[in-house]
């Protein structure tokens, strides 16, 4: 099957225009949230003393310190004694327990030994010996990236329900060194979305379907989407998330969070599930720019002369990413704007307003940048396309994990045999991507070949975007560009943009050039002071039932644009 880029930005663009599904969707989506039942339900037991201890008083005295707390404000809290990491993970682990198991769902297992961790945290604190800006913090990953304890690494899938990895992946490793506490595992779409052509964004077998927080009726959009919600819906400090294309930027639009995908090579993909070693990155999803900066600088804290693409991330590997934090970055900046449908003959206002982005551009003015409106031609590979070149790295490369893990199965042929045996249960959305996989008949060399192609496509395309409009940056609304940034290999934030007249989050999308990452920081930090357009969800009281979001920010919808 081709896919074309232009079909994939019409059917986004209709997504973002009309804000939720069609009723007949709509309908279908929720039967996929009740039927089938996750695998496997989290396991609060290791966290039952703890929470028997845990009163109202503290959770509300809590509340007003650590909701939608910055890592900067939770660090001086921690420092002053305000509470403990021991305190901070309970807190999160009660939100988790009320909020989020058979709701949200958008964490799929908790770490059994993160209270333990915490006490270690908070006894190296007490002998002044922090080991460095997430000390003490507790951070949720993606569950296709690696960890040696005692959580598991499934990718979501029923085939790897039991699987633990044999150690920590790189990354995780400098989490740790950091001080992060990894609370656990966050849900996402089986396989990072390239299991089934027809499956909802954000299911697994083995945490059922994850649901947006801003109402069951909005599609929560790519595979990072437990890790988008649980960062929106303050379960952690902050998550990780994973992308090959668009998968960081799409969930973290659609749950007003900030999430970054980096440059290719500056974040290692050593121990994470892969589907393509051209394209696949890890980034951090938090509530503001600030979380996304001092998590990727520990993320990114030591180069992987292992992972073959670091090298295009040279001179990145070690750098205080915090520092280029600046509420005058935006100053004396051309950021090229893309509308949704950037063909059009029409005004820049209309353009922009057409983009729900009005409100984003003011902002953007009002810190002092200038925003060009941009008419590019359309984009679209020429040649194979990148589906070939997923389907060969995702088998070359689970085949490759699974052989150096401690996955009980040990190939993407054996994965698929396990789902047959009952695919009513593992595979209800069936999995013909993974055998499209199985049976790419291409070689390594054709592939890399394709890979190189698309890789000089897109950065031609980009770069003259960039040189011939005198641009520091691009901006566009949510993943409308997720199919070209990841393959030039160029770093890309977005930040949130408010919420539609229906209550569906979106976001500005930054894209900068390729190891600018410090620079593009800058510019979403700049434009985040400005506008401040998050806006949290309103989740449910304790027995109460969802109260969905009724209040609207951020952008100014022209006429005509509601769903018919």
């Amino acid at each position: 099957m081709r896919l074309h880029r232009r079909a994939v930005l019409r059917g986004a663009a209709g997504t973002i225009l009309s804000g939720v599904a069609w009723p007949n969707a709509r309908r279908a989506r929720a039967a996929a949230i009740v039927a089938p039942p996750p695998e496997r339900p989290l396991d609060f037991r290791p966290f039952a003393d703890a929470l028997a201890r845990f009163t109202p008083a503290t959770r509300g005295r809590l509340d007003l310190f650590v909701l939608e707390a910055t890592a900067s404000q939770l660090q001086s809290d921690l420092d002053a004694g305000r509470y403990s990491a021991v305190d901070l993970v309970t807190y999160y682990v009660d939100r988790i327990r009320r909020l989020d198991a058979g709701h949200l769902r958008s964490v799929i297992e908790l770490n059994p030994e993160a209270l333990e961790l915490a006490a270690a945290r908070d006894s190296e604190r007490t002998q002044a010996t922090a080991r460095g800006p997430l000390h003490g913090l507790p951070v949720l990953l993606k569950d296709n990236i690696g960890t040696g304890d005692r959580l598991r690494t499934t990718a979501g899938a029923a085939a790897l329900s039991s699987a633990r990895c044999d150690r920590d992946a790189f990354l995780v490793a400098g989490l740790r060194q950091a001080g992060a506490i990894v609370l656990g595992k966050t849900n996402m779409s089986e396989w990072a979305y390239w299991m089934s052509y027809v499956a909802p964004s954000g299911y697994s077998a083995v945490g059922g379907q994850v649901v947006c927080p801003y109402g069951p009726g909005i599609d929560p959009f790519g595979s990072s989407t437990g890790s988008a919600v649980a960062a929106s819906a303050n379960f952690a400090a902050i998550t990780i998330g994973t992308e090959t294309a668009g998968s960081i930027v799409s969930p973290s639009a659609r749950a007003s969070v900030v999430g970054m995908r980096p440059t290719l090579g500056l974040v290692s993909r050593d121990r994470v599930v892969p589907i393509s070693d051209e394209c696949d990155m890890a980034g951090p999803i938090g509530r503001s720019v600030a979380d996304s900066a001092t998590l990727l600088t520990s993320m990114a804290s030591r180069r992987d002369i292992r992972d073959r693409q670091s090298r295009r991330a040279e001179g990145l590997h070690g750098i205080d990413f915090t520092a280029a934090l600046d509420a005058e970055a935006l100053r004396g900046k051309r950021i090229g704007l893309i509308g949704i449908d950037a063909s059009t003959a029409a005004s820049d206002d209309w353009i922009i307003a057409n983009a729900g982005l009005s409100d984003a551009v003011r902002a953007m003015e009002t810190a002092g940048g200038r925003v060009v409106v941009l008419r590019p031609a359309p984009f679209d590979f020429e040649g194979a396309g990148f589906v070939p070149e997923f389907n060969w790295g995702m088998r070359q490369g689970v085949d490759a994990y699974l052989a150096n893990s401690q996955a009980p199965l040990r190939s993407l042929a054996d994965v698929i045999a396990f789902n047959d045996e009952n695919p009513t249960r593992y595979a209800p959305w069936g999995q013909d991507r993974l055998r499209d996989c199985l049976g790419c008949p291409l070689g390594e060399n054709e592939v890399r070949a394709i890979a190189r192609d698309n890789r000089q496509q897109a950065r031609a395309y980009l770069t003259a975007l960039l040189d011939d409009n005198d641009l520091d940056a691009i901006a566009g609304i949510d993943s409308l560009q997720s199919l070209i940034y990841p393959f030039a290999g160029f770093p890309a934030i977005a930040v949130p943009a408010g919420l539609s007249p229906w209550g569906v989050p979106f976001a500005v999308t930054f894209i900068g050039r390729a190891r600018a990452d410090a620079e593009l920081l800058g510019i979403a930090y700049a434009y985040e002071q400005a506008s401040r357009f998050r806006v949290p969800p309103d989740l449910p009281s304790e027995s109460g039932p969802a109260i969905p979001p009724t209040k609207v920010g951020g952008a100014r919808w022209s006429p005509g644009l509601a769903p018919s």
